[in-house]
């Protein structure tokens, strides 16, 4: 399996007429290798793949790698300036998304005989489409935190804060196998719940409150990420046909979310359909975007990204409506791209759940 990722790789080198690649994007490298350390790099050539940690992780790095060379790196070593000239590289790529702007100074200064090259997306774009054992994975890390909402969600009652639901939903995914929240979880109640990215705080949630809850989980190395909207008692008014809004622009992109289909078209029928509803001001952030080793990675799903939707990618769509000072609704859902349609992962409900 990650021959093959590899592969694709050295396509980009060649495409780029690279002798070499340097990748520092951690989550690229658990990708490639399986190491998940905190630091680390990796150099891959035309005939070897190099990685490169410090002595708190050599043993581990081959314990849990095939095939490729573990180096230690110390501070007084120029390793990777020893590493361009026992392979003779005098072009290197590297990737730009992961690479600061000081490191690509130092590299300059260390190996002034190297032409160093930026790299796009195309690393991060190798992850897009994913394999069946990918898939697999995801769909138990899936049921793992489908669980464990199922677990909270009848104490999810007036008078308990967004820090005390947020907390017990994280400790309950771990407990039933997950190895951490894939991001911090989301819980925003009432007024807040109009702040797309509200973190939990100490207040209580109120009856015929709505209230949003954004949470996922890693497991095996890839992430979930899943959004239910939950009223507490009976919600009337507004919120109500806020949330009916939401839930059938969610409807309309998984209906059309299937291979071929360009990434912008996809976010103007979900957002064409909130504007004409009347809430289009209130629809700021993109439609979704990708799901894998990372909690966002491509596609971006939004009117400003170009390319297309392929087969296997995994990508959530997530309309929201946000009314300032009022409340708002997020829904969200995990799906993955076929050639005749999309295919919903996740497994809650998103009518409006009320408790």
């Amino acid at each position: 399996m990650r021959e093959k990722r590899f592969s694709r790789v050295l396509d980009v080198m060649a495409r780029l007429s690279l002798n070499a690649c340097l990748i520092r994007g951690m989550e690229n490298i658990y990708y490639l290798t399986g190491f998940t350390g905190s630091e680390g790099s990796l150099l891959v050539t035309r005939g070897d793949v190099v990685l490169m940690t410090d002595f708190r992780y050599i043993t581990y790095a081959k314990e849990v790698t095939r095939g490729i060379t573990v180096v230690e790196t110390r501070p007084q070593d120029d390793t990777l300036s020893n590493l361009c000239s026992r392979y003779g590289i005098k072009r290197l790529g590297f990737d730009a998304f992961q690479t600061t702007y000081q490191v690509y100074q130092e590299l300059k200064e260390t190996m002034a005989d190297v032409e160093l090259l930026p790299v796009g997306k195309d690393i991060e774009e190798i992850r897009a489409c994913k394999e069946p054992e990918e898939i697999d994975i995801m769909r138990q890390a899936l049921g793992i935190a489908t669980e464990a909402f199922n677990v909270v969600y009848p104490t999810i009652t007036a008078g308990r804060t967004e820090k005390e639901i947020a907390n017990e939903l994280d400790y309950t995914m771990r407990r039933l196998g997950a190895d951490e929240p894939s991001f911090e979880t989301i819980v925003a109640s009432g007024p807040r719940a109009a702040l797309p990215h509200a973190r939990p705080e100490n207040r209580a949630v109120q009856a015929g409150e709505v209230v949003i809850i954004d949470f996922g989980c890693r497991f095996g190395g890839y992430c979930t990420d899943e959004t239910c909207t939950v009223g507490i008692g009976r919600v009337e008014g507004r919120m109500k046909e806020v949330h009916e809004v939401v839930n059938e622009a969610r409807k309309k992109g998984i209906e059309k979310a299937q291979a071929g289909v360009p990434v912008r078209d996809l976010d103007a029928v979900v957002r064409g359909f909130i504007e004409e509803a009347g809430y289009g001001e209130f629809f700021k952030h993109g439609t979704g975007h990708g799901v894998g080793v990372a909690v966002h990675e491509a596609p971006a799903i939004s009117g400003r990204t170009d390319g297309i939707l392929e087969e296997n990618m995994v990508v959530t769509i997530e309309p929201g409506i946000y009314l300032p000072n009022t409340g708002g609704v997020r829904l969200e859902d995990m799906v993955l791209i076929g050639s005749q349609g999309g295919q919903v992962l996740t497994q809650l409900r998103k009518e409006l759940l009320q408790i």
